[in-house]
Protein backbone atom coordinates (compact mmCIF):
# COMPACT_ATOMS: atom_id res chain seq x y z
CA UNK A 1 0.00 0.00 0.00
CA UNK A 2 2.81 2.39 0.92
CA UNK A 3 4.47 1.67 -2.44
CA UNK A 4 1.44 3.21 -4.16
CA UNK A 5 2.19 6.69 -2.73
CA UNK A 6 3.34 8.98 -5.54
CA UNK A 7 6.59 10.98 -5.39
CA UNK A 8 4.52 14.18 -5.47
CA UNK A 9 2.62 13.09 -2.36
CA UNK A 10 5.91 12.19 -0.65
CA UNK A 11 7.22 15.68 -1.45
CA UNK A 12 4.04 17.23 0.00
CA UNK A 13 4.49 15.20 3.20
CA UNK A 14 8.16 16.17 3.31
CA UNK A 15 7.23 19.83 2.94
CA UNK A 16 4.79 19.47 5.82
CA UNK A 17 7.52 18.00 8.05
CA UNK A 18 10.05 20.58 6.85
CA UNK A 19 7.65 23.40 7.75
CA UNK A 20 7.33 21.95 11.25
CA UNK A 21 11.09 21.64 11.64
CA UNK A 22 10.94 17.82 11.64
CA UNK A 23 14.01 17.51 9.46
CA UNK A 24 14.61 13.76 9.82
CA UNK A 25 11.04 12.96 8.75
CA UNK A 26 11.31 15.44 5.87
CA UNK A 27 14.55 13.83 4.67
CA UNK A 28 12.91 10.39 4.83
CA UNK A 29 9.94 11.55 2.74
CA UNK A 30 12.13 13.16 0.10
CA UNK A 31 14.36 10.07 -0.10
CA UNK A 32 11.29 7.86 -0.56
CA UNK A 33 10.14 10.13 -3.40
CA UNK A 34 13.59 9.90 -4.99
CA UNK A 35 13.53 6.13 -4.65
CA UNK A 36 10.71 6.13 -7.21
CA UNK A 37 12.10 8.95 -9.36
CA UNK A 38 15.72 9.94 -8.74
CA UNK A 39 15.47 12.94 -11.05
CA UNK A 40 12.38 14.41 -9.34
CA UNK A 41 13.28 18.15 -9.28
CA UNK A 42 11.17 19.19 -6.27
CA UNK A 43 12.29 16.24 -4.13
CA UNK A 44 15.96 16.92 -4.93
CA UNK A 45 15.61 20.65 -4.22
CA UNK A 46 13.82 20.12 -0.90
CA UNK A 47 16.19 17.36 0.18
CA UNK A 48 19.14 19.70 -0.36
CA UNK A 49 17.38 22.38 1.70
CA UNK A 50 16.57 19.90 4.48
CA UNK A 51 20.20 18.76 4.62
CA UNK A 52 21.37 22.38 4.75
CA UNK A 53 19.09 23.02 7.72
CA UNK A 54 20.33 19.82 9.39
CA UNK A 55 23.91 21.01 8.88
CA UNK A 56 23.13 24.22 10.74
CA UNK A 57 21.76 22.20 13.66
CA UNK A 58 23.81 19.01 13.67
CA UNK A 59 27.10 19.51 11.88
CA UNK A 60 28.89 20.25 8.63
CA UNK A 61 28.67 16.68 7.27
CA UNK A 62 25.12 17.43 6.12
CA UNK A 63 26.43 20.19 3.85
CA UNK A 64 28.23 17.45 1.92
CA UNK A 65 25.07 15.35 1.76
CA UNK A 66 23.14 18.31 0.34
CA UNK A 67 25.40 18.68 -2.71
CA UNK A 68 24.30 15.55 -4.62
CA UNK A 69 20.54 16.22 -4.62
CA UNK A 70 21.23 19.86 -5.37
CA UNK A 71 23.28 18.87 -8.42
CA UNK A 72 20.40 16.68 -9.60
CA UNK A 73 17.97 19.59 -9.15
CA UNK A 74 20.32 21.81 -11.17
CA UNK A 75 20.42 19.20 -13.95
CA UNK A 76 16.64 19.63 -14.27
CA UNK A 77 16.78 23.45 -14.08
CA UNK A 78 20.32 24.70 -14.81
CA UNK A 79 19.33 28.39 -14.84
CA UNK A 80 17.66 28.52 -11.43
CA UNK A 81 19.37 31.38 -9.60
CA UNK A 82 18.33 30.22 -6.11
CA UNK A 83 19.78 26.74 -6.70
CA UNK A 84 23.10 28.25 -7.77
CA UNK A 85 23.13 30.48 -4.68
CA UNK A 86 22.61 27.40 -2.49
CA UNK A 87 25.31 25.50 -4.41
CA UNK A 88 27.76 28.34 -3.83
CA UNK A 89 26.91 28.45 -0.13
CA UNK A 90 27.43 24.69 0.14
CA UNK A 91 30.71 24.96 -1.75
CA UNK A 92 31.88 27.65 0.67
CA UNK A 93 30.84 25.57 3.69
CA UNK A 94 32.50 22.39 2.35
CA UNK A 95 35.70 24.12 1.19
CA UNK A 96 35.09 23.44 -2.50
CA UNK A 97 34.37 27.00 -3.64
CA UNK A 98 37.61 27.14 -5.66
CA UNK A 99 36.66 24.10 -7.74
CA UNK A 100 33.15 25.50 -8.24
CA UNK A 101 34.70 28.75 -9.46
CA UNK A 102 36.77 26.79 -11.99
CA UNK A 103 33.62 24.97 -13.11
CA UNK A 104 31.80 28.26 -13.69
CA UNK A 105 34.85 29.62 -15.49
CA UNK A 106 34.77 26.77 -18.02
CA UNK A 107 31.03 27.17 -18.59
CA UNK A 108 31.35 30.96 -18.96
CA UNK A 109 33.72 30.59 -21.92
CA UNK A 110 31.25 28.89 -24.24
CA UNK A 111 27.72 27.58 -24.57
CA UNK A 112 24.30 29.16 -24.75
CA UNK A 113 24.26 30.08 -21.05
CA UNK A 114 27.71 31.65 -20.90
CA UNK A 115 26.38 35.05 -19.68
CA UNK A 116 24.46 33.38 -16.87
CA UNK A 117 27.52 31.33 -15.91
CA UNK A 118 29.71 34.44 -16.08
CA UNK A 119 27.43 36.08 -13.50
CA UNK A 120 27.64 32.97 -11.31
CA UNK A 121 31.43 32.99 -11.73
CA UNK A 122 31.60 36.56 -10.38
CA UNK A 123 29.52 35.66 -7.35
CA UNK A 124 31.45 32.45 -6.66
CA UNK A 125 34.79 34.26 -7.07
CA UNK A 126 33.66 36.94 -4.60
CA UNK A 127 32.59 34.25 -2.13
CA UNK A 128 35.91 32.51 -2.63
CA UNK A 129 37.86 35.67 -1.79
CA UNK A 130 35.68 36.55 1.19
CA UNK A 131 35.74 32.97 2.49
CA UNK A 132 39.51 32.69 2.23
CA UNK A 133 40.01 36.07 3.92
CA UNK A 134 37.79 35.07 6.82
CA UNK A 135 39.67 31.77 7.18
CA UNK A 136 43.07 33.46 6.98
CA UNK A 137 42.37 36.33 9.31
CA UNK A 138 40.22 34.49 11.82
CA UNK A 139 39.37 36.94 14.59
CA UNK A 140 41.61 36.54 17.55
CA UNK A 141 41.91 38.91 20.47
CA UNK A 142 44.56 38.74 23.15
CA UNK A 143 44.44 41.36 25.89
CA UNK A 144 47.57 43.47 26.24
CA UNK A 145 49.21 42.43 29.53
CA UNK A 146 49.77 46.03 30.69
CA UNK A 147 46.15 46.99 30.08
CA UNK A 148 44.89 43.84 31.79
CA UNK A 149 47.22 44.45 34.76
CA UNK A 150 46.11 48.09 34.99
CA UNK A 151 42.45 47.13 35.26
CA UNK A 152 42.94 44.07 37.48
CA UNK A 153 45.56 45.48 39.89
CA UNK A 154 44.88 49.22 39.91
CA UNK A 155 41.32 50.06 38.82
CA UNK A 156 39.52 47.23 40.68
CA UNK A 157 41.43 47.57 44.00
CA UNK A 158 41.24 51.37 43.67
CA UNK A 159 37.48 51.16 43.26
CA UNK A 160 37.18 48.88 46.30
CA UNK A 161 39.33 51.14 48.49
CA UNK A 162 37.54 54.31 47.34
CA UNK A 163 34.12 52.76 48.06
CA UNK A 164 35.33 51.65 51.51
CA UNK A 165 36.67 55.16 52.26
CA UNK A 166 33.39 56.69 51.05
CA UNK A 167 31.51 54.62 53.63
CA UNK A 168 33.69 55.73 56.57
CA UNK A 169 32.20 59.16 57.14
CA UNK A 170 29.81 61.72 55.66
CA UNK A 171 32.70 63.99 54.67
CA UNK A 172 34.09 61.17 52.44
CA UNK A 173 30.73 60.58 50.61
CA UNK A 174 32.08 62.00 47.27
CA UNK A 175 34.58 59.13 47.26
CA UNK A 176 31.66 56.68 47.21
CA UNK A 177 30.51 58.04 43.84
CA UNK A 178 34.08 57.98 42.51
CA UNK A 179 34.54 54.38 43.67
CA UNK A 180 31.25 53.30 42.10
CA UNK A 181 32.27 54.96 38.82
CA UNK A 182 35.64 53.18 38.84
CA UNK A 183 33.91 49.87 39.56
CA UNK A 184 31.44 50.37 36.67
CA UNK A 185 34.39 51.27 34.44
CA UNK A 186 36.08 48.01 35.42
CA UNK A 187 32.86 46.02 34.83
CA UNK A 188 32.52 47.56 31.35
CA UNK A 189 36.12 46.55 30.55
CA UNK A 190 35.55 42.96 31.71
CA UNK A 191 32.28 42.76 29.73
CA UNK A 192 33.97 43.92 26.53
CA UNK A 193 36.87 41.54 27.15
CA UNK A 194 34.44 38.64 27.66
CA UNK A 195 32.63 39.40 24.40
CA UNK A 196 35.87 39.69 22.44
CA UNK A 197 37.25 36.42 23.78
CA UNK A 198 33.93 34.66 23.19
CA UNK A 199 33.99 35.50 19.46
CA UNK A 200 37.10 33.36 18.91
Amino acid sequence: MEDDVTPERRVELGDLHLGRGELDLAVRCYNLALKKNLAHPAANRRLAQAYRLKAEREGAVFYLLAVEPLRRALAADPLDESLHELLQLLALKTGSIASLTREYSKKAKSGPDKDFNAAQLKRAAAMSVVGSEVLKQGFEYKPIPYVKSFFDFIVLPGAAVTIAVGNLSLKFKPFLLLGATLFLFYCAYRGILYLLLRRQ
